[in-house]
This record gives structure tokens, sequence and C-alpha cells, in this order.
């Protein structure tokens, strides 16, 4: 929403949700217009709250899904996992060490100083200590032949965390002191606020269905799928209450797709005749459907159902 939207829209979601709940606005940018009498706006709003704020958990997101880091570190994983193919882990380690010595010189790039090793797999992980702020105790885990003498000032991570550590394979030892293996491919960071999520991807992203012109302002795939990432849990329900073209939707299905997970979905969209848009009529109506809003949502959903590469049947829908 732009400028005086957001403005009457947060009115009314502070009365709903009351003004202690909100969490903070994203900023997705606009292509650059060069209409403007005085300003070009080049950017629109999304607001965000929570039932309770008190219990609502931090957002985090994968790295590796982040723009500014997606490609780099994609980039990264795939050079150190050839070099240990081919010429395996103490090579890896070696070339691991130049590209981070470079990567890191770059602004936001410095955590990956921590990431400066490669396992068995050839995956890059750093090794993340495994003591706690707690009072100092020893560990005798005879399960899985593990014991730990008590430390001065810190205590170490509970029994129950140290065997799931132990049969993930992801417990290692340095100096005769255990540490968790933390994947780079794990890494996560907090949700950025300002976005790079263009208007214009959702429009392209409904010609990709053979859906030019449908809806006039479809939002980006991209956009609610970094939303969805950042603060929903595995097994959620999503609802959109204002379902539009069924951007939500396709969201959903391709998150579950790619993270197999088991997000189902609600839309809501009053059957509104189309105004203004003659093309989408002309399209819905070579379709077989009648001139209603709803109806744009029901032809997107159709199109993705048809193709292939959607498993749809992993995701429960229901559609008001």
């Amino acid at each position: 929403m732009d400028d005086n939207k957001m403005a009457e829209v947060k009115i009314i979601a502070n009365e709903i949700f009351g003004t202690r709940n909100f969490l903070g606005t994203f900023i997705t940018k606009q292509a650059t217009r060069s209409n403007a009498k005085h300003i070009n706006i080049t950017h629109e709003y999304v607001l965000s709250y929570a039932k309770n704020k008190a219990f609502a958990p931090g957002f985090k997101i994968l790295r590796t899904l982040l723009p500014i880091y997606a490609k780099p570190l994609k980039d990264l994983m795939r050079t150190i996992k050839n070099v240990f193919k081919q010429k395996g882990q103490a090579q890896a380690q070696l070339v691991l060490k130049e590209q981070i010595k470079e990567l890191s010189k770059k602004e936001h790039f410095n955590f990956l100083k921590n990431y400066n090793l490669v396992d068995e797999k050839g995956e890059i992980y750093f090794a993340k200590d495994l003591s706690t702020p707690s009072h100092p105790r020893s560990v005798a885990i005879q399960e899985i032949n593990l014991f730990l003498e008590p430390l001065k000032s810190r205590g170490w991570s509970s029994d129950e965390k140290l065997k799931e550590l132990y049969y993930q394979n992801r417990l290692i030892f340095k100096n005769n002191r255990p540490y968790e293996k933390y994947y780079l491919k794990e890494s996560q960071d907090n949700c950025l606020s300002v976005l790079d999520f263009y208007s214009r991807q959702g429009t392209k992203d409904l010609e990709k269905l053979g859906l030019k012109g449908l809806f006039k302002t479809p939002k980006p795939v991209g956009l609610i799928k970094y939303l969805l990432l950042c603060s929903t849990p595995k097994d959620s329900i999503i609802l959109d209450f204002f379902a539009g073209s069924g951007t939500t939707a396709q969201a959903v299905i391709e998150v579950n797709r790619d993270y197999c997970l088991n997000w189902s979905f609600y839309l809501c969209q009053k059957e509104e005749k189309i105004k203004n848009n003659p093309q989408a009529v002309s399209i819905l109506k070579n379709k077989g459907y009648q001139n209603t809003i709803s109806n744009i949502m029901l032809l997107r959903l159709e199109k993705i159902i048809k193709r292939s590469e959607y498993e749809i049947l992993k995701t429960k829908s229901i559609l008001f």
C-alpha cells in the first residue's frame, strides 16, 4: 500500500490488534517513475502485527533466501563442493579460506569468517560452542560414550541436546571439547525491513502462467514467500482475507514444494465485478468464468494445479 493507504490502515490495525502488538513495517521498492510533479514515489508498505507480541516468535530467515546473500553463498557452497569431490577435504578447506577472505571484505559478509570448516561430505560449517551461561556441571552419557569434566564458570548443553547432535552426526570435538556443526546452508539472519521485490515481478508471475493482463496490481509471489518464511512456523494455516488474484495460494504451494512443509491456506474474496479491465473480463469469458475478481483467483489456481511441477495435493486449500 502507498503512503495514504498506509496511514489509514495503520489506524484501523491499531484498533484491531492494539498498538502494543505492532511489530514493524516492511518497505518494498517499486519501479522508478518519471511522471511525478513533486516526489517520485518508489516504495510501498507492508504492516506487520502480532495477535500477542509477547508470545510472537522472532522473525528469522535463511540467508540463502535473502537477495543480498543468495547468489554469493550458493556460488561459494557449489565451488567448495566441487573442489571437495575433485581434490578432497584438505584442498576444499584451503579454497574455502581463500574465498572467505575475499567475500568477507564485502559489507554484511563479515559473518562468513566463522564458517571456516568443511566436513566429510563437502559441506561448509562452523564449530558452535556447546557451553552455556549456566552453573558448571559434568556430563556422563554412557549411551554415546560421552564424558565431560565441568568448566570453571559455564555449564554444558543439556544431555538431550548432546545426544540429539550425536545421532545427527553434528557433534565434533576440538581439544577434547564438544562443538556443534552449524552449516552455512542453514545460516539465518533477521528479516530485513527494506525489500527488493518490485511490483512488476507480480505481473511477470502471472505472465509465466499464461495470464498476462488478468490483474493490474498482483503482489510478487517472492514477496509473499519471503514474509511467510520469516514469520510462519511449520504446519501453519495461512489466511488471506483479501485474496485478489491468489498470489498467497501460489506462494504457499511453492513453499510447501520447495521446503517440504505442510502449510494450508484459506482464501477469502468477495464476488465483486471487475471494473476498468476489459482484458481480464475477456480472458475469464474465454475460459468459461463469470466476470468477478474471485474468478481471477480461481483461474490462477487452475493454472497452478495443471502445472505438473506443483505437488498440489500436498497443500490443503479452502476458498471463500
